[in-house]
């Protein structure tokens, strides 16, 4: 344990404070300035393919690694935003009965959508960036399997909706039941373009289109209100899905792969034997982490009560935006790194770096005035929720750590590990929370989400020491031809 505390403040920790002291707010700005300028460069689409030099190198630079997390951020930022204005709105043009048949009409289609698209998705930010000409068979293939496995759990839950409750019945007619499961195949789908727009680097187009999402279901709320009063709510939700997966899967399939595809045509795609691997091991993960995420407000409602889990929800949704964006900067490291394994150990040096800069700061906010950013919602939201609220932002901290292991880990292709630890930290979690919701009620969950968050986070300090030193293993894996992504024909700098 002393070397492990040695290592922290000798290794990460100095490296973080003595790269924020040579400049990284000015890396930060920079980076931003570049992404936006990336934009109005895709008019023409062969000024960043292969052979243009100037804008290809930079392109594969580290730079787009960081650009790539500040719009996912962004993103995290504009959904939660508008996704609040949307439930605002819905309460006031809208019956508590309506909106509640709404929002579990909307929890049951994320939650059947979130099968393939939790499970999947680390897979096609790893494999999109080195799938070179395979790219749109890839992308294809993903959104296949998700819909077909999608489509079948929405017909079995449509087919057993009587065991769900009262509050789906209006899902029962045919129309209704077509609609649902159409939503959650085009939300999976959504779910996943996010993930192919980081892949290919190009995760500017993501806020876009989650704006653009969040914005049209804000407007077919209030015109659908007299129109379809009672499933308004989820009409406008699932309409609004195709304003913008449309747009963007155009994007995705006409300019955006054909220029990867243009770009890395002589590098072997990786085989469906590896991607099958992958996501069989991913998958498990993801699964671990979904029921950390979900099953938390669950126990606290079932040993609690409801009034306890709402004071609770609130701050639990409010920090978990700051872990949302560890989550993003690690998406982003995957992304980068899948791409050229090389570059991993000064992608992971970076991320912490800015990650410092950007969440520190924010922490700090939240937890010296959590009592006024819970003010909004209500004097008891404030006062039972503010610890909470505070344990929650400071757990952000070391889950920094986690995720950027967890994605070396998916770089190096290394399934095995990543579900174990995700499961460790699952049971830590929900056990812990479990230990000390009874004596010390919902401040017990926080403080069972910051404890096991910093245990993790402890046990991830050696595998990023060694991938800030070169020595994750991605190198050894590489020449193996395992995922079929590196060959002696590959483009110069591409790994």
């Amino acid at each position: 344990m002393a070397d492990i505390h040695e290592d922290v403040h000798d290794g990460v920790h100095a490296d973080i404070h003595e790269d924020v002291r040579e400049g990284g707010r000015e890396d930060i700005r920079r980076d931003v300035r570049e992404g936006v300028r990336e934009v109005a460069d895709l008019g023409g689409t062969g000024s960043r393919t292969a052979g243009t030099g100037r804008s290809a190198g930079r392109e594969d630079g580290g730079g787009s690694l960081f650009r790539n997390a500040y719009f996912l951020m962004l993103s995290t930022g504009v959904s939660a935003v508008l996704g609040l204005a949307f439930w605002l709105v819905a309460a006031r043009h809208y019956s508590q009965e309506a909106v509640g048949q709404g929002s579990a009409a909307v929890a049951a289609m994320r939650l059947l959508a979130g099968i393939t698209a939790t499970t999947m998705i680390g897979a096609v930010v790893r494999f999109v960036p080195r799938a070179g000409r395979a790219t749109g068979p890839l992308v294809l293939r993903a959104y296949a399997v998700s819909s077909l496995v999608v489509t079948a759990a929405g017909i079995v839950f449509l087919l057993t909706l009587d065991l769900w409750g009262p509050s789906y019945a209006p899902l029962g007619t045919p129309v209704a039941g077509t609609l649902f499961v159409a939503s959650c195949v085009a939300w999976a789908i959504l779910t996943l373009q996010d993930g192919v727009l980081t892949g290919l680097r190009e995760a500017v187009w993501v806020p876009v289109g989650n704006a653009v999402f969040s914005l049209g279901k804000l407007i077919l709320l209030v015109v659908l209100a007299g129109a379809v009063p009672v499933l308004g709510v989820f009409v406008s939700w699932a309409a609004a899905i195709v304003l913008s997966t449309v747009p963007l899967g155009w994007l995705v399939f006409r300019r955006l792969i054909p220029r990867q595809a243009a770009a890395d045509h002589r590098r072997r795609p990786p085989t469906l034997r590896a991607v099958g691997r992958f996501v069989a091991g991913d998958s498990v993960g993801a699964v671990f982490s979904l029921l950390m995420i979900n099953l938390l407000p669950v126990m606290v409602a079932v040993r609690l009560g409801a009034a306890d889990n709402g004071y609770f929800y609130v701050a639990y949704t409010v920090g978990g935006t700051m872990e949302f964006l560890a989550v993003n900067m690690a998406s982003s490291l995957t992304a980068h790194a899948s791409r050229d394994p090389r570059a991993l150990a000064e992608g992971v040096r970076g991320a912490l770096r800015r990650m410092a800069l950007l969440l520190v700061p924010v922490v700090a906010v939240l937890t010296l005035f959590a009592p006024l950013v819970l003010a909004p919602f209500g004097e008891d939201y404030a006062g039972r929720g503010a610890t909470v609220l505070r344990l929650l932002a400071a757990a952000a901290l070391p889950r920094v750590a986690v995720e950027l292991y967890i994605g070396v880990l998916r770089v190096a292709g290394r399934t095995a590990t990543l579900a174990l630890l995700q499961g460790v930290m699952c049971v830590l979690v929900l056990g812990s929370a479990a230990l000390l919701l009874t004596p010390a009620g919902i401040d017990g969950a926080g403080w069972g989400v910051l404890l096991s968050m910093t245990v993790v986070a402890l046990l991830c300090v050696p595998g990023l020491r060694s991938a800030l030193r070169g020595e994750a293993g991605t190198g050894r894996r590489e020449p193996t031809g395992t995922d079929g992504s590196r060959t002696g024909n590959a483009p110069s700098g591409s790994g």
